[in-house]
């Protein structure tokens, strides 16, 4: 398949312009440390949807395909399609994974709940509709299925007001998303995707928020790790990102944005800045029809897939205190139960946090292992 070419840079040409980040082997390098970054923050958990032996597994945007190939892997009894613009996935993969080239705003092809489990992943800039795709999910998810969204939101924060001092990194995000929102592919905020997802009709909807630092300035050795990554991944990564949304969309010249990038990557090492960017997982239930009581097809009802680097099986007979059917501790509209929210900890759960509400910083339930809080440097 032909590519188009701008800036040094190689973007994909079957609907040309409709994905404002390349695709050539820079990219999709840094594709597979972004995949990297978030594995690690969830500890190795590839979905927090509760799954239990699904046959059909859809991976809306799958990029390298990495996702897919490892969820194949561990489902090996699933079906796994992934679909992107981009005809850039391996060949030699898991008999039971299969890659499309489509448009997932386009009508999808797929018949009616025909899917356990739908994932989207990194699909900020990709979406002119969230809500038409969300509602496309929902069409084509099974009763009983899930659908899960795991989106970065780009703008910065920091629990000191460190942030303030990364004014370059600030100018970056903030003009990324300005020229998103120009793109006709506005970026949501982390709280938002929880109301949509419902509204489409999805239920049991849970929603949980991570951080994740920008360089490794934490003092947990995990986060520290996270941030390692991250820093990696924007060192090297940010070019691509940017290039072509503020040459095209603000009108900067290709120098003007070189300079900008060589200030940005200087400030991303400085670890007096406790920058961080909220991750958000949100997960829903499509339910059966009314008066139905069948049994989940592919999952596990009410408790999140663990964060603890364990994995589920399809073998009823192995259980493990990990997978014992608890209930997730209420929360209350901050995510806090009880007195055990901390202002520094790294991780945000909450099932009730009004969209309007601050980023507030608080952990884990129990039944998902949380990270440590952060630690001041």
């Amino acid at each position: 398949m032909d590519y188009e070419f701008e800036n040094g840079r190689r973007y994909h040409a079957y609907k040309a312009g409709h994905y404002p980040l390349p695709n050539d082997e820079s990219e999709l390098d840094r594709l597979d440390l972004q995949h990297h970054v978030i594995t690690l923050l969830l500890n190795g958990e590839l979905h927090l949807a509760p799954l239990e032996n699904p046959k059909r597994i859809l991976d809306i945007g799958t990029g390298t395909g990495l996702w897919a190939i490892e969820m194949a892997d561990r489902y090996p009894d699933a079906i796994v399609t992934g679909t992107d613009l981009s005809p850039v996935q391996p060949t030699w993969v898991p008999e039971n994974v299969r890659f499309e080239i489509d448009d997932v705003e386009s009508e999808w092809l797929y018949k009616p709940n025909s899917f356990d489990y739908i994932h989207s992943r990194y699909m900020i800039g990709a979406i002119e509709d969230w809500k038409a795709m969300i509602h496309r999910a929902y069409k084509h998810c099974k009763p009983g299925g899930y659908f899960e969204i795991q989106e970065l939101d780009p703008r910065l924060g920091s629990d000191d007001g460190s942030v303030v001092k990364s004014q370059m990194h600030l100018l970056y995000t903030t003009k990324i998303v300005e020229a998103s929102e120009k793109y006709g592919k506005p970026v949501p905020v982390h709280n938002e995707y929880k109301q949509w997802i419902e509204d489409a009709g999805f239920v049991d909807v849970k929603e949980y928020f991570f951080k994740i630092p920008v360089n490794t300035w934490p003092k947990n050795k995990q986060l520290k790790e996270v941030g390692k990554y991250q820093l990696i991944n924007y060192t090297e990564g940010y070019e691509g990102i940017g290039i072509g949304l503020f040459t095209r969309m603000l009108g900067w010249q290709p120098t003007e944005f070189q300079v900008l990038l060589a200030r940005l990557r200087q400030e991303l090492k400085d670890r007096t800045i406790h920058a961080y960017q909220p991750f958000a997982v949100i997960v829903g239930r499509k339910p059966f029809p009314s008066g139905s009581r069948q049994p989940t097809p592919g999952s596990r009802q009410d408790t999140p897939a663990s964060t603890s680097g364990l994995h589920g099986t399809s073998d009823q007979s192995s259980t493990s205190s990990i997978h014992e059917r608890r209930s997730i501790p209420e929360l209350n509209a901050y995510g806090r139960h009880g007195d055990v929210g901390n202002e520094n900890a790294a991780v945000v759960s909450t099932d009730a946090v009004p969209n309007n509400a601050a980023f507030k910083p608080c952990r884990l339930p129990t039944i998902l292992n949380p990270h440590p809080p952060f630690e001041r440097i």
